[in-house]
């Protein structure tokens, strides 16, 4: 084993995009929201239109506390040095980027093995008991579960005790190891296996429901969620590839010198993009199709509603004129409330009578009790009538 090795030689580089803060802000918090977005979607179906909460929703919703962790730890990283070379920074900002990196790396770790045991307890839902696939999503979710459980506490507990992992004053840590190991050999080899191992895992979670698309009686529109599902995963397997390049190719920010706020941005970039993918990946396929079977139509459009009346009009026993008229009115419902200033004169002889033929479709109760009303107040015109004329 061998200590780090730190050295002006690399200052000359030219910086790469990913050092810039505002690359960093830019691509970490967009990538939260839209993770945001679709996880919210996701266990609002489940728990409020579906009803049917499971142990893949509670991977979810740990996975959202620990990426938002992670996520906000890495901008604030950026204003502790993250993107300069480490050897020009000071002291402060030193301690601060380790602290930072450290939230932000053990969140990352945890986030990774969360989201593939959300996504694996998702396709158990899919597989009958007993059948080859479902013994094997069994044995993927324990080694995926014992595997997060490992690498997380190798990034929670670097060290015993965890503040010496940034405490610059005590010189060599000999109680530090995996992510905290002052050591080049076991540092590079912690990170670099743990990157390897997930993009295995990565790939295995992609091509468990390849065998669905041809299932016998599964339809076109499932088939077409599941292209979507694989397109999807496909830049999550890209994102995972080329973070553990970038790993292998400057040894963990130890080659050829050991320079983490210089090296390490675009390691840090790409596992917010490839844990925020997956985390789209896991929600989509839940809420998209409820959100498309919404007719959200229904919220701009007015609705239009039609008005029949019949009026009869009764003068006197005599000389009775019966008269119907029939009038139709489309509008919205602010348009039908207002009041007719076309009709002019007195009523006061006026009897109106519903369309018994709708109400007894629409109302019946309503209908024979206004019937009764009609006749009552027929019965009392024609006194009324005679009574007049007598005088």
């Amino acid at each position: 084993m061998s200590e780090f090795r730190y050295s002006y030689d690399n200052f000359d580089e030219p910086e790469p995009l990913a050092n810039r803060p505002e690359t960093i802000w830019g691509v970490v918090i967009s990538c939260l929201m839209v993770s945001w977005i679709c996880v919210c979607f996701r266990l609002y179906v489940r728990f409020r239109i579906v009803r049917a909460p499971g142990w893949d929703d509670l991977c979810v919703g740990l996975y959202l506390v620990m990426i938002t962790a992670g996520s906000i730890a890495v901008c604030v990283s950026a204003s502790y040095g993250l993107g300069k070379h480490f050897l020009i920074l000071e002291s402060w900002q030193k301690e601060g980027f380790l602290q930072t990196f450290y939230v932000g790396n053990a969140a990352y770790v945890t986030s990774t093995a969360l989201i593939k045991e959300a996504l694996l307890l998702q396709y158990l839902r899919v597989f009958d008991r007993g059948v080859f696939m479902h013994r094997l999503l069994l044995v993927l979710i324990i080694f995926t579960a014992l595997w997060g459980f490992a690498y997380s506490f190798l990034a929670w507990v670097p060290c015993m005790p965890v503040k010496n992992m940034w405490n610059l004053t005590q010189g060599e840590n000999l109680n530090c190891y995996g992510y905290g190991s002052q050591y080049a050999r076991p540092f590079i080899a912690t990170f670099t296996s743990h990157a390897a191992v997930n993009m295995t895992l990565d790939a295995i979670v992609l091509i468990i429901p390849i065998p669905l698309f041809f299932k016998e009686g599964t339809t076109t529109s499932t088939r077409m969620r599941l292209v979507g599902l694989l397109s999807m995963g496909t830049f999550v397997i890209v994102f995972a590839t080329w973070r553990l390049i970038t790993i292998v190719e400057h040894q963990v920010a130890t080659w050829p010198t050991r320079d983490p706020t210089w090296y390490g941005p675009i390691s840090i970039v790409l596992a917010v993009l490839e844990v925020d993918a997956a985390s789209v990946c896991a929600s989509v396929p839940i809420f998209w199709p409820v959100l498309r079977d919404m007719n959200w139509g229904k919220i701009f459009v007015t609705q239009e509603v039609n008005i029949t009346r019949e009026t009869r009009y009764m003068e006197d026993d005599e000389d009775r004129l019966t008269r119907d008229t029939t009038h139709s009115r489309t509008g919205s419902d602010a348009d039908l409330g207002g009041v007719d200033s076309g009709r002019k004169g007195s009523r006061t002889k006026d009897m109106y009578y519903q369309d018994s033929y709708v109400l007894s479709h629409v109302d019946p109760l309503r209908a024979s009790i206004e019937r009764v009303y009609a006749s009552a107040r027929s019965d009392t015109t024609k006194d009324d009538s005679k009574k007049w004329m007598k005088i």
